[in-house]
C-alpha cells in the first residue's frame, strides 16, 4: 500500500508544537515533496492560467482564446492566498462573464485589482464598501439589480447551452432557484424542464 498525503502546513513544526502526532509525521514523511505556493512560482501562474482557459473553454464551449497582457501582469503581482484553486476559480468566473474572445480586467475579482484599475478613486467609495472580499464594483451612477440578474441568468444559460443544471452551477444557485428566476425574468428556458 502507498499513502500520498498533502498539507498546506509545515507538519514538522506542527508536530514539534504538539498540534500533529509526531509518530504520524515520521510515517508520512518517507518522501517529502515541498511545493512552493503559486506566488513564488513566477510565470507558472501564466502557464496555469492559459491551461485553465483552454480547458474551460472546451468544457463550457466558449470561444475565449487567452488573457490580455494587463491580466497577466495582475496575475504575476497578486499573492494568490488560495493558490491554484483560487486561480482556477478566477479563470472559470472570468470565462463565464466575459463576452469577448480574451479575458480582460473587466470581470476579475476586486481583490485582484486596485481601485484605480477601474478609474475609481478610493475617496468615491463609501465606507464599508471597500472590503477586499467584494467581487464587483458598483458604478457611481448605480445599477439595476433586475438588469444584472437578467444579464447573469442569460449568460449562464448561453454558456451552458441551455442546460439548466449547469447554468445553476455557474451561478452558484439550485436548479429550482434558476427556474424561478427564468420564469420571473421572463427568460426562455423555464418551461424546458417542466
Amino acid at each position: 500500500m502507498r499513502v500520498i498525503a498533502a498539507s498546506n502546513r509545515d507538519l514538522k513544526s506542527e508536530s514539534e508544537a504538539g498540534r500533529f502526532r509526531l509518530d504520524l509525521y515520521y510515517r508520512l514523511s518517507v518522501i517529502q515533496i515541498d511545493m512552493p505556493p503559486l506566488r513564488e512560482r513566477g510565470d507558472d501562474v501564466i502557464l496555469l492560467a492559459n491551461h485553465y482557459v483552454s480547458s474551460f473553454s472546451k468544457r463550457l464551449r466558449i470561444r475565449v482564446q487567452g488573457i490580455i497582457p494587463e491580466v497577466e501582469d495582475a496575475f504575476r503581482t497578486y499573492e494568490w492566498p488560495g493558490n491554484v484553486r483560487e486561480l482556477r476559480n478566477v479563470i472559470e468566473r472570468a470565462l463565464i462573464l466575459e463576452d469577448g474572445d480574451m479575458i480582460t480586467m473587466k470581470y476579475l475579482p476586486r481583490n485582484l485589482l486596485s481601485p484605480d484599475a477601474h478609474g475609481i478613486s478610493t475617496d468615491s467609495v463609501p465606507r464599508g464598501v471597500t472590503s477586499e472580499s467584494e467581487s464587483f464594483y458598483l458604478p457611481p451612477g448605480g445599477v439595476s439589480l433586475d438588469d444584472l440578474d437578467t444579464s447573469f441568468v442569460r449568460q449562464a444559460m448561453a454558456h451552458s447551452g441551455g442546460n439548466q443544471t449547469r447554468a445553476a452551477e455557474l451561478l452558484g444557485i439550485s436548479r429550482d432557484q434558476l427556474r424561478y428566476r427564468l420564469k420571473k425574468l421572463d427568460i426562455p428556458g423555464a418551461e424546458a424542464a417542466s
